[in-house]
């Protein structure tokens, strides 16, 4: 059936060619070249403008002092005074131990001072009746009216009564200390704050006995530092001092003004980064601990520099060039770099105003590929 309905349709195709009077067509020939491709695109131009040399860096915020508040002394809390969020003074009392021992040993050791300051009394009336009696018996000697055996005794007497008087004198410096030290203890049963900020951890309520955490944790956050890590390059441009602005993933809209405050003499081993600390004014305490931030460290101002995007710059064997557009050829062009702002890049050979480069120049073109620019706004 279907060999059938294969040889109707080609006789069918057959009478209608017969009584068209026409020929089957013949197929068009080979063109002889082929048309080259056009392709658009992006490009921008390069233009005069004023930029700023700056650094990028990134990080999260910390407050510049945090201090933890742990005792001295072992102990049960007595009192936790403060509470997470409370503001605190340096000085400040955070909580109080239970001191109970540590005030009878307080009043053990100044009853202990008492006993040595009377003993040291004794001792100074004893060797002051010793010299006495060693002078009358010299005198009485040399009068001959005294044995030697007898000045010899009131010699050795007062020897004797010194020595006595310079143990009570060490006995009495020795419970001095004891009461100082008992003192001290008591002064130590009182946990202060040493900076002032504000509570950002607390661990243990009245009654707990604290262990390895401390008792509270006390943040100064007047002040907050963005640590990051920049190269070698990039740190012998910077100094202290240098202004920077601050934009924080959780204020947007906002910018921080900060300074850099420090900047590591040695390289870190484990990445080849210069550590490098900015300072940020938080008298209003808007940023916290934590908070994501970005950095932009100002170097300088370049007036009347002629710039492209950064992207329109990229490396090719070790040569930074810019993919110039000639017509409807993309050309490389090696170009010399100068500041950078994150977005721009400063040129300062290889083009000239006016000129249009590829938007983004690690886009492969191949070679003899004609090309329509479309201008990016």
């Amino acid at each position: 059936m279907r060999k059938l309905l294969t040889f109707a349709i080609t006789a069918l195709a057959a009478v209608a060619v017969a009584c068209s009077g026409g020929t089957p067509p013949a197929q068009e020939p080979a063109a002889a070249a082929a048309t080259p491709l056009t392709i658009d695109v992006p490009v921008v131009t390069a233009a005069r403008g004023t930029i700023e040399q700056s650094l990028d860096l990134s990080g999260t915020l910390a407050p510049r002092a945090r201090v933890a508040v742990k005792p001295r002394l072992p102990g049960t809390l007595e009192r936790v005074l403060v509470d997470i969020g409370d503001p605190v003074t340096a000085g400040q009392p955070v909580a109080t131990l239970d001191r109970r021992e540590i005030d009878a040993q307080a009043d053990a050791a100044t009853a202990a001072v008492a006993v040595a300051r009377a003993g040291l009394d004794t001792a100074e009336a004893s060797l002051a009746n010793a010299l006495l009696e060693f002078d009358r018996a010299k005198v009485l000697f040399d009068k001959g009216a005294l044995p030697r055996q007898r000045l010899d005794g009131a010699q050795t007497a007062h020897r004797a009564a010194m020595a006595q008087r310079d143990l009570a004198t060490a006995t009495l410096a020795q419970a001095e200390a004891a009461q100082r030290r008992a003192r001290e203890f008591q002064r130590d049963t009182t946990l202060t704050s040493p900076v002032t900020g504000y509570v950002v951890e607390r661990n243990y309520d009245s009654g707990a006995m604290p262990s390895d955490r401390p008792v509270v944790v006390v943040a100064d956050l007047r002040q907050m530092k963005l640590e990051a890590g920049v190269s070698e390059l990039e740190a012998g441009r910077l100094r202290p001092g240098m202004k920077a602005r601050v934009d924080v993933q959780a204020k947007p809209g906002q910018v921080f003004e900060a300074e850099v405050a420090n900047i590591a003499p040695e390289v870190s081993e484990r990445n080849r980064q210069f550590r490098v600390e900015l300072r940020v004014p938080n008298d209003d305490r808007l940023l916290l601990s934590g908070m994501y931030a970005a950095a932009r460290i100002i170097e300088s101002d370049q007036a009347d520099a002629l710039l492209v995007p950064t992207d329109a710059i990229v490396t090719r064997d070790g040569v930074r060039m810019a993919i110039r557009i000639d017509g409807d050829q993309a050309v490389p062009v090696p170009v010399t770099e100068g500041a950078r702002d994150g977005r721009r890049i400063q040129v300062l050979s290889g083009l000239k105003a006016g000129d249009q480069v590829l938007a983004d120049a690690k886009r492969p073109i191949a070679p003899g590929t004609r090309v329509r620019p479309v201008p990016v706004q």
